[in-house]
């Protein structure tokens, strides 16, 4: 990545971090853990920049699929449909010598997903001896339970993200009936405890216009939420084209999470956001990379092929991955057609090069 495009994505991110700053003003207690937050990212910052000078990109951003285990079944799933691996998922040792390695090569931020992430306590009580790491734990909240609220508690590092479609009628609809009054309740205890939790929502066409308006993001941080993520959907599953985001739609994506962030007191999170200014698309290593649930190394969740597996390397390595390298130097051709995944888009393009490379070893 060149220095400038690099620059720009980690000083976008630590934008993100100083605000999170100033929506915390309100809650003292807190403070002192922001304040930290904030120098820990720019350190990883400089700790990034240094490899890059000398060859080696790494991301800011980790997606761990920690478990393909899930408690519901919720209709369009992508990890439902790709993660179909049958081997052991990561151990609990391995997840913390991984961690570790991320944390010393600079990566700052570890989305832990699932299935449900919380099913696998072992590995979040592994992210929690990583406190220069902030984790997002993307979680239906089924389990979030008072239990689970004083972990969340003590380790503020570690971020519940509840994951929604919107108001009750479109979040039971996807999820299940009964998803959107657990998520009433549980939140109560996350307030109680003045944990801070955010949602994240899969943008369809048919929630666009809710969930990215000014009366959505007043309605949920009046409920104490502070943290938005909008993930563009993917049609992982058939027939499914008509969740699609149309292309004024998709245009509009951006504007709207940065007309939010100034108007209200949250943060509004694009994933993965605009990336015609960074010159194209940020997996591989470029921004982010995947971890599946068995430890193979993909260039996203919504790209199931890798020809590095953690179980038998390290991280390094699978950053140096001719694999990951090839997609890395093709980038700038990588555009998202329909679907907010350019990868997804060029599937074709990435199983043939996958296999190609595998031919030749």
């Amino acid at each position: 990545m060149k220095p400038q495009i690099r620059s720009r994505f980690d000083t976008n991110i630590l934008m993100q971090f100083g605000k999170a700053l100033q929506i915390m003003q309100k809650m003292p207690a807190k403070l002192p853990f922001f304040i930290r937050t904030h120098r820990n990212q720019q350190a990883a910052a400089k700790i990034r920049a240094k490899h890059s000078r000398s060859g080696l990109e790494v991301p800011p951003i980790l997606i761990i699929s920690i478990t393909r285990r899930c408690n519901l079944n919720c209709s369009g799933c992508y990890s439902k449909l790709l993660h179909r691996d049958e081997a052991a998922e990561l151990s609990p040792s391995r997840m913390e010598q991984v961690l570790s390695e991320a944390q010393d090569l600079g990566v700052s931020i570890v989305l832990l997903a699932g299935g449900e992430p919380l099913v696998r306590r072992d590995i979040l009580e592994v992210a929690a001896r990583f406190p220069r790491i902030i984790f997002p734990v993307f979680t239906n909240g089924l389990l979030l339970d008072s239990e689970f609220a004083r972990f969340f508690a003590a380790n503020p590092h570690l971020i519940p993200v509840i994951s929604l479609e919107g108001g009750k009628a479109e979040t039971d609809f996807r999820r299940g009936e009964g998803v959107y009054q657990n998520f009433s309740a549980v939140i109560q205890e996350l307030n109680s405890r003045q944990i801070f939790w955010g949602i994240s929502i899969t943008l369809t066409a048919e929630n666009f216009s809710q969930v990215l308006s000014e009366a959505y993001g007043k309605a949920m941080l009046a409920l104490g939420c502070r943290l938005f993520f909008f993930v563009e959907y993917v049609p992982v599953a058939e027939d499914s084209e008509a969740l699609l985001l149309s292309d004024e739609q998709k245009a509009l994506v951006q504007p709207l999470c940065d007309r939010l962030m100034q108007a209200l007191p949250g943060l509004f999170i694009a994933f993965p956001g605009d990336e015609e200014q960074y010159e194209g698309c940020l997996a591989a290593g470029r921004g982010f990379m995947h971890i599946n649930p068995v430890g193979k190394v993909e260039p996203c969740p919504f790209a199931p092929f890798s020809d590095t597996d953690l179980r038998y390397g390290s991280l390094k390595e699978a950053l140096e991955s001719r694999f990951l390298q090839e997609i890395r130097n093709n980038h700038q051709l990588l555009k998202e057609g329909k679907g907010g995944c350019a990868l997804w888009a060029n599937k074709s393009w990435v199983k043939e090069l996958e296999e190609s490379l595998r031919n030749q070893v």
